[in-house]
C-alpha cells in the first residue's frame, strides 16, 4: 500500500484481535470500517478500543491528538454491506473453520473490487477457507500476534490458490500499519506456534523425567538460553487450556506426528483447573496481584562442596565447538587450573597428573564409554572423571568403568553472554561426594554449576536442540526462509535470538549430535534428526542459507 491518501480498510469481527488491528490501522491513516453482528458487540469494542488508546496517551506513548484522529477514522456497523467498498479486508471471528468460510463466502459476494480478504486465523488453513469463494487467489492469511497495538509480526500466509500479487499486497498493508510482515507457507501452526511448540512440550518430558523441578527448569532457561520468561512461567501466562488445545490442534493437523504429541501432564492440569495466572494456581501459585508464588528451589540449596586440592590440574579430552569453548573459559581463568589437552590415546603424562578430567568429546554413548574406560586405566582413584552428557547420559557415558561413582555428567552449551552455566548431572551410581566435587570444580572454573537429575542433554541444551532443530526443518519443507524464521521467532514470542541463529552460533553439528543422542538413548521418534540437518552437517555447512534444501 503506498504512501499518501490511504483506501478504506474494513475489519470483520470487533472483538480483541479486531479492534486491535482497527485500532493500529487508523493510527497509520487507514479509514476502517468495523463490522460486527450487534450493537452492543460493537460497543464493546469500541470501549475496549477507546481504553487502548487512553492507555497508549497516558504512557505518553501517543499525543491526545493523534488518539482523537484515530478514534475519527474508525466506523462501526452492523450492516454487513458496508465492507463493500473496501480495498482490502481482514476477518478477525473466531477460530472455527465453518464460520470463517461463511464469512469470506460473503466477503467474495460484497467486496469485488478488494484487492485482498485476509483471514487472522492463528492455524486454521487458508486453502480452506479460500475454497468456500470463487476467487481463491485474493485470500490469504494476515496473523497479527495479540496484543496487536503491542506486537510487531504479521505472518502472511499463501493458501495453495494465493496469488503472487494478493501476497505483496498483504506484504505492503502490513508495512504501511507499522508492522514486520514474514511471508509464510502454509502449514499446520503456520510458522510461530509450530516452531515454538517445543519450548513448553519438552520442558514437559524434562520435568515428567525427573530430570529437574519447574522452578530450576525456568531458572536455567532464562539464565543459560537468555529467554525471558521460562517455559512453566510462559504456559501459567498463556493457559494451560489454551497451550493444550493448540497442541492438540497441531498433533492432528500433523496427522499424529510425534514430534508434536501433547504431554499427559498438560491433560492433567486442565482436568485438575489448573490453567495458569487466569485461575490463581498452574506451574506456580499466584497473589493476588499476580505474581508467582516461587519457593526455595528456584534459587537451589546452598552448596555443599568437597575441598579441591590446592592445585588443580585438568585434562580436557575432545575436539569441537564444545570442547574448543571449554578449553577457552579454563584459559580465562587465572586461579588454581593448570589445564592440558589431548586425546585418550596420547595423553597418558598429563593425565597422569590430572585432577579432573573433562570429556567433551560429541561422542555417540558407546565411544564415550570407552573413552572414560581407557581413561580410567590412566589415572589414580581420586581423579574426578567429567563427562558431557549432550549425547549420552552419564549412567550410560560411565557403564564400562570399574569405578563409577567417579563420574560426573554435566550439560552446557558454549553461552551467547560468555557467562557459562553447567548443569551437573550424576549418575545412577556417581558418589554423592564426587558430585559436590565436581560442583566445586565448576565455580572454580568460573561457571554457575546447577544440579539436576539424569538425562541426555540436560535442560537448556535439550530444549534448545528440539527448538532449533524443529525451526530447521520449518525451513527445510519452505515454510519459510531461515531468515524469516528467525525474525518470526524474535518478535513473535520474544525470542533473545532466532532459533536458527543460536543452532548456527552453538554448532549445527552440535544439535544434530543431540538429537541424535536423544533418540538412542530414548527410541523415542520424535527425537529422530531431519535430513536436512544431517546433509547440512555432513556437507560441512555452519551456515543454513548457504545451502539449497
Amino acid at each position: 500500500m503506498p504512501a499518501g491518501a490511504r483506501p478504506r480498510l474494513g475489519v470483520v469481527g470487533g472483538g480483541t484481535m479486531g479492534t486491535g488491528i482497527g485500532e493500529v490501522a487508523a493510527l497509520a491513516g487507514f479509514p476502517v470500517v468495523i463490522y460486527d453482528l450487534t450493537d452492543e458487540l460493537l460497543a464493546r469494542g469500541r470501549a475496549r478500543l477507546e481504553a487502548s488508546l487512553q492507555r497508549a496517551v497516558a504512557r505518553g506513548r501517543l499525543k491526545p491528538a493523534a488518539a482523537r484522529d484515530a478514534l475519527a477514522r474508525i466506523a462501526w456497523t452492523t450492516a454487513f454491506e458496508a465492507l463493500g467498498d473496501a480495498a482490502a479486508v481482514i476477518e478477525a471471528i473466531p477460530e472455527d473453520l465453518t464460520l470463517k468460510r461463511d464469512v469470506f463466502r460473503r466477503l467474495d459476494e460484497t467486496c469485488a473490487d478488494a484487492r485482498l480478504l485476509a483471514s487472522n486465523t492463528s492455524s486454521l488453513s487458508i486453502s480452506a477457507i479460500a475454497a468456500a469463494t470463487r476467487r481463491p487467489d485474493r485470500i490469504i492469511g494476515m496473523h497479527f500476534f495479540n496484543p496487536v497495538p503491542a506486537m510487531a509480526l504479521v505472518e502472511v500466509v499463501r493458501g495453495a490458490q494465493t496469488a503472487d500479487r494478493t501476497a505483496d499486497a498483504a506484504v505492503a498493508l502490513a508495512e504501511a500499519m507499522g508492522k514486520t510482515p514474514v511471508r509464510v507457507a502454509e502449514g499446520p501452526g503456520f510458522l510461530v506456534n509450530r516452531v515454538a511448540r517445543p519450548f513448553g512440550g519438552e520442558a514437559l518430558r524434562v520435568l515428567a523425567e525427573g530430570v529437574a523441578p519447574v522452578e530450576v527448569i525456568d531458572r536455567i532457561m532464562r539464565e543459560a538460553g537468555g529467554y525471558r520468561m521460562g517455559p512453566f512461567e510462559l504456559l501459567d501466562l498463556i493457559g494451560l487450556d489454551v497451550n493444550l488445545a493448540v497442541s492438540r490442534a497441531i498433533y492432528e493437523a500433523f496427522f499424529h506426528d510425534p514430534r508434536y504429541r501433547p504431554h499427559p501432564l498438560q491433560q492433567q492440569m486442565v482436568d485438575a483447573g489448573l490453567l495458569g495466572r487466569k485461575t490463581g494456581r498452574g506451574f506456580y501459585a499466584y497473589t493476588e496481584r499476580g505474581e508467582p508464588v516461587r519457593g526455595d528451589s528456584a534459587a537451589g540449596p546452598p552448596p555443599r562442596w568437597e575441598a579441591l586440592p590446592t592445585e588443580t590440574r585438568v585434562l580436557l579430552v575432545g575436539t569441537g565447538r564444545v570442547a574448543d569453548a571449554l578449553a577457552a573459559r579454563l584459559r580465562a581463568v587465572d586461579l588454581r587450573l593448570a589445564v592440558s589437552e589431548g586425546s585418550p590415546a596420547g595423553a597418558a603424562a598429563p593425565a597422569a597428573l590430572a585432577t579432573v578430567v573433562i570429556d567433551a568429546a560429541l561422542a555417540p554413548a558407546q565411544e564415550k564409554a570407552e573413552t572414560l574406560a581407557r581413561l580410567e586405566a590412566m589415572l589414580p582413584p581420586q581423579t574426578l572423571l567429567l563427562t558431557l552428557t549432550l549425547t549420552a547420559s552419564t549412567t550410560t557415558a560411565a557403564r564400562l568403568t570399574g569405578r563409577p561413582e567417579r563420574v560426573v555428567g554435566f550439560a552446557a552449551l558454549p553461552p551467547a553472554s560468555g557467562r557459562w552455566l553447567v548443569e551437573v548431572q550424576p549418575g545412577l551410581r556417581t558418589d554423592p561426594a564426587a558430585a559436590r566435587r565436581a560442583q566445586a570444580f565448576w565455580a572454580l572454573a568460573g561457571a554457575e554449576a546447577i544440579a539436576i537429575g539424569e538425562g541426555p542433554g540436560g535442560v537448556y541444551p535439550r530444549i534448545q536442540a528440539m527448538l532449533s532443530h524443529e525451526a530447521v526443518v520449518a525451513w527445510a519443507e519452505a515454510i519459510a526462509s531461515a531468515a524469516a524464521i528467525d525474525t518470526a521467532m524474535r518478535l513473535g514470542v520474544n525470542y533473545p535470538q532466532g532459533p536458527i541463529a543460536r543452532a548456527e552460533a552453538v554448532g549445527l553439528e552440535v544439535i544434530l549430535a543431540i538429537m541424535e543422542g536423544l533418540y538412542q538413548e530414548t527410541r523415542d521418534p520424535r527425537y529422530r534428526s531431519h535430513p536436512a540437518l544431517r546433509r547440512l552437517v555432513a556437507a560441512g555447512r555452519t551456515r543454513i542459507e548457504e545451502t539449497a534444501r
